[in-house]
């Protein structure tokens, strides 16, 4: 069997199987499957002998133990926790005479107890 041939073969043995609708998907999860195998390959002629799979079971361990990757609070907008004690002063907010303020069962809009209007 030729190099290109084995290739080949190893490729086919776990190919990514995620379809998608971009004409360039099928080309990108090829060159990762093909980078995978080759990089076993290296693998395999400078240390122990290792399968396949459980050298792609390694790679996506290591991938997914990295903390920027795989925890969503680092990733994205930062987000402020900022309760509404500290934004609206007590007697603003539960003042029994005048409006106060309630929040929405979602949690984000504030409205007035009394009249149902947005305050902010």
């Amino acid at each position: 069997m030729g190099g290109v041939d084995k290739l080949d073969w190893n490729i086919q043995k776990y190919r990514t199987k995620i379809r998608g609708k971009k004409w360039y998907f099928p080309i990108f999860t090829n060159a990762m499957d093909m980078a995978l195998v080759n990089s076993h390959a290296i693998y395999c002629i400078a240390n122990k002998k290792m399968p396949l799979l459980n050298f792609r079971r390694e790679v996506a361990r290591f991938y997914l133990s990295l903390q920027s990757l795989s925890d969503p609070r680092n990733s994205g907008r930062q987000w402020y926790s900022v309760s509404s004690q500290e934004r609206v002063p007590d007697d603003v907010r539960k003042n029994p005479e005048g409006p106060y303020l309630e929040r929405r069962l979602d949690g984000k809009q504030r409205k007035c107890g009394v009249c149902e209007k947005n305050m902010f």
